[in-house]
């Protein structure tokens, strides 16, 4: 585990290996962390050196709850979830159903990923919290800004003294914007964005990347550049006569390929077909597609 240094109090622990996620670590009067995806080597080591006070989910995809379980064991610490998506902590079939992955192709994959291979388990209670709710860790003030589009629950956390932004999952990692679950929300992305753009906001570290940004803005732009430039692939193949969503799966507008060392290929496919139905969807909003010509995504009730 690598240790990026923000201030005296915070730091960001690093673990960029998939399906890990890095920690942001604040040791004040109260001690917090944010996400429990570093790995169980890591977890147990923390716990053993620092007395924790808090555990915050930036939101509730396995890669960041995956110590959940394992820190109720170890510690009394209290642990805080979106209000957005309360309860998958508590019930990994209804975290499931609102991942989409209950029923798919992919769930008993899933359900190895997820429970054998990053031991996730559910935990037995968790306190909620909402948009602008303010962690009071003493000299710290963590301040939970909601930042749909990734995920219903997903936020980023503020800590304005400092002008420290803790960017979770936004996108400024190499791949981009993802939105692969069935309860992601291409809409709200691009105003989520632009919410981040209008905070104040001097230093940047994120969930998935292993270095400092100073300027978040241009990481953004490029957020936007590469949801711009799905859209403009996608719509480009079925002008060029693609009516068939699996004929775009694999087609590299999303994932450049469907092979991985990290993930399996149904994997990378249930994800890149649940992408590029999104895209499909706001292009027959914005009328630039036929609707008749995808009849079974743009009637469907919920996404897939």
């Amino acid at each position: 585990m690598q240790q990026l240094k923000l201030t005296p109090k915070i730091t960001l622990l690093i673990n960029s290996n998939f399906p890990a996620c890095n920690s942001l670590l604040i040791e004040d009067r109260q001690t917090a962390i944010i996400d429990s995806g570093l790995g169980s080597k890591w977890l147990k080591k923390l716990f053993a050196e620092k007395n924790i006070d808090i555990l915050i989910n930036s939101h509730t995809h396995p890669d960041h709850v995956a110590g959940n379980g394992l820190i109720t064991r170890l510690s009394g610490v209290e642990i805080y979830a979106p209000y957005q998506e309360r309860g998958y902590n508590l019930s990994i079939e209804k975290m499931k159903k609102g991942l989409g992955v209950k029923g798919s192709a992919i769930e008993g994959t899933w359900d190895i990923l997820v429970k054998d291979q990053i031991g996730f388990q559910e935990i037995e209670k968790e306190t909620t919290f909402n948009d602008t709710h303010i962690f009071d860790l003493g000299d710290v003030q963590l301040e939970a800004i909601h930042i749909p589009g990734h995920s219903p629950g997903h936020f980023g956390f503020l800590i304005r003294k400092y002008g420290i932004f803790f960017a979770s999952d936004i996108g400024l990692d190499l791949f981009g914007p993802w939105y692969g679950y069935a309860n992601s929300d291409l809409n709200q992305y691009i105003p989520s964005i632009h919410k981040i753009k209008g905070l104040d906001i001097e230093r940047t570290v994120s969930s998935h990347a292993d270095q400092l940004i100073d300027d978040i803005n241009k990481g953004l732009d490029r957020c936007i550049r590469i949801i711009d430039r799905r859209d403009n692939q996608i719509l480009e193949k079925i002008n060029q006569g693609v009516r068939d969503i699996k004929k775009l799966v694999g087609s590299g507008i999303i994932y450049k390929n469907l092979s991985s060392k990290i993930m399996s290929s149904n994997f990378i496919s249930f994800f890149d077909e649940n992408m590029i139905k999104k895209h499909i969807k706001i292009l027959i909003s914005a009328g630039e597609v036929d609707k008749e010509n995808f009849m079974p995504v743009f009637n469907e009730t919920k996404e897939s």
